[in-house]
């Protein structure tokens, strides 16, 4: 999968959430997340088993902006608890981890 076309799905699964012209904030967290994946799990960054995990780590993070200092957040009656979306994306990718 191409990086335009990883972009176009985390837009498409954005929906609504997605501001036009944020390109360049998704390719920077795809970037980075990536490389974070790519490391943790001794797979090369263009291995398509990490797809997943960094497209969720990436919307996450694109829903979450703004908000980073935050271990919660309350609006209009609905609670919201988050996670370090890096560690999380680290144990996800511990199934799928090459030994060195």
């Amino acid at each position: 999968m191409t990086e335009s076309e990883l972009i176009k799905e985390i837009t498409s699964q954005l929906g609504d959430n997605y501001i036009s012209g944020d390109e360049e904030i998704i390719q920077n967290f795809l970037n980075r997340y990536t490389q974070i994946a790519s490391n943790a799990s001794h797979r090369e960054s263009n291995d398509k088993k990490l797809i997943p995990y960094v497209v969720n780590a990436v919307v996450q993070s694109y829903l979450r902006r703004g908000k980073e200092a935050s271990s919660s957040n309350n609006e209009g009656g609905m609670s919201d608890s988050f996670i370090d979306i890096e560690d999380k994306l680290k144990k996800d990718i511990l199934s799928i981890r090459i030994m060195p």
